[in-house]
């Protein structure tokens, strides 16, 4: 039995999942600000529901991330559309669950390196349509760590607002930071400084690529 197409169709989970989890972490946001005559019991059910079902999404996708690498080495299923749609399932989840989070928690600290994360993965990814970007450069370890740090805060941001229930502790960190909660928002601040960078690093790797190839 070919079984070829499981990492692609992994990848195109993982697109969906970005779905779910900015819809999951919007569903969430607007439970305190929905006109609705439900009680803050419910409500607050509801919150925590949305916020659960927002991380499982999330890791479930990150896990993706890992799984359609491993089957596509070791089905030997490597396609063109498989190179071009992962790095896009990888920035539509990232970029779904910034949103997510921002919707819930809220904040400039947090707005800001989501913001610069985001714009530089429209901008890499609007670059590789270009001649310049269609050069082959090999992903630097560097990026690699980004993307990592990146998954590790946004899932560890999502855990509290999963686990514990309003009636519990604030349902938004912006309005109580904590030690961890600023840990985690700061992994987020390098994980940003390292977008910066790698976007720059593979600028001048395919400057150099392009002009070897007109050598």
């Amino acid at each position: 039995m070919d079984l070829k197409w499981l990492p692609n169709a992994l990848t195109i989970a993982r697109c969906l999942l970005a779905g779910v989890v900015l819809w999951s972490c919007w569903k969430a946001s607007v439970q305190f600000s929905a006109d609705t005559d439900a009680s803050f019991e419910t409500r607050a059910t509801l919150e925590h529901l949305w916020a659960q079902l927002a991380l499982l999404a999330f890791v479930a996708g990150a896990l993706t991330d890992f799984g359609d690498g491993v089957l596509a080495r070791a089905l030997n299923a490597h396609s063109r559309f498989g190179v071009w749609l992962d790095p896009i399932a990888d920035k539509l989840l990232v970029a779904g669950a910034l949103v997510g989070l921002w919707l819930m928690i809220g904040g400039l600290a947090l707005a800001i390196p989501a913001l610069i994360i985001i714009a530089r993965d429209i901008g890499m990814t609007m670059l590789r349509m270009t001649r310049l970007g269609q050069s082959t450069v090999a992903v630097s370890a560097m990026a690699k760590w980004k993307t990592t740090l990146e998954m590790i805060a946004i899932a560890a941001l999502l855990v509290p607002l999963a686990l514990a229930p309003r009636e519990a502790e604030p349902a938004t960190l912006a309005s109580s930071p904590g030690p961890i909660a600023i840990l985690l928002v700061g992994l987020l601040w390098i994980a940003a400084a390292l977008s910066v960078y790698t976007a720059l690093q593979y600028i001048v790797a395919a400057r150099r690529e392009n002009g070897n190839d007109r050598a």
